[in-house]
């Protein structure tokens, strides 16, 4: 079943001490395009969360937000190390006065409590490995949540892809019922033309002969109708049978429209050619579809 590269998925895991909340947005893109967000403390875990996000979610634009929240916030907070903070202050302080900078000392204090060795967190490698499995616990559930709203969102574009499909086919019998009559008047004006050049004395019977078979084989659609009814069927088997086949439906679409085009220009005769506008939308129609096709 194809999967769309559009999708949901959010989650949220609880335990006595914390709570992570993660939400996954996909949007279609030609590969892997991976934003993630994530608490400062677990940001050496990013190459972590990508890898689990490459199992989940082959392809597209994909955004995962990660948020944390402590149950007990104090246990959680930040520790100031005041001497690093002093050490700092008067270092920047003493600097700045030397090159008669003039500079608020409230502004030096807000940028150095910035710094991550003058605020740390209180909260020691134990607790930062119980935060990883809850957050890794509560990603794996909304990945999946978000692979099934691909699959779901998928269904959906498939049975649109189907009727676009069984429209082009059912033009295609209406071509194959009109073939004859095409035939009949290219007959008709070639035997028109005949009458009128046989009377020229420079007519020469065997060069005309070669010159009407290369014609008629230019105008010949039988091949390009057999192919067509071909890619047709070939479309709708991928289509039900092969997991992420966006790629190739798309150049099984590119092949249709090689041949519908072929039947137009071939043809020759209002009637084929009007409804070969209309297949033509219809395919329009399937590639519009087929972008968001995983």
């Amino acid at each position: 079943m194809i999967k769309s590269m559009t999708g949901f998925g959010a989650a949220t895991v609880e335990d006595q001490s914390l709570s992570v909340r993660v939400e996954v947005k996909s949007l279609n893109s030609k590969v892997l395009d991976l934003n993630v967000r994530l608490p400062r403390s677990l940001q050496d875990k990013e190459f972590e969360v990508r890898n689990l996000v490459a199992r989940y979610l082959d392809r597209g634009k994909v955004m995962l937000n990660v948020e944390m929240e402590y149950a007990n916030k104090a246990a959680n907070a930040s520790q100031l190390n005041a001497d690093l903070l002093h050490h700092h202050f008067g270092t920047v302080l003493s600097e700045t006065q030397k090159f008669s900078v003039n500079i608020e000392p409230s502004h030096i204090l807000q940028s150095i409590l910035r710094m991550p060795e003058v605020m740390s967190a209180s909260n020691g490698r134990e607790n930062r490995e119980h935060e990883w499995l809850v957050v890794q616990k509560a990603c794996e559930q909304a990945l999946k949540a978000c692979d099934d709203f691909r699959l779901t969102e998928g269904s959906v574009l498939s049975e649109k892809v189907v009727g676009y499909i069984t429209n082009i086919k059912t033009l295609l019998e209406e071509v194959i019922v009109l073939d004859p009559e095409r035939a009949v008047i290219v007959k008709q004006r070639i035997e028109e033309k005949l009458t009128a050049i046989k009377s020229d004395a420079a007519f020469d019977a065997n060069r005309f002969e070669q010159e009407m078979i290369f014609y008629l084989e230019k105008m010949d659609i039988t091949e390009e109708k057999i192919r067509l009814a071909s890619h047709l069927d070939h479309f709708l088997e991928v289509l039900n049978t092969e997991e992420n086949a966006g790629r190739k439906l798309g150049f099984i679409s590119q092949e249709i429209g090689r041949e519908i085009n072929t039947i137009g220009s071939k043809a020759n005769h209002a009637p084929i050619q009007k409804l070969v506008v209309l297949m033509k939308d219809d395919l329009e129609k399937i590639k519009e579809q087929g972008l968001n096709f995983l």
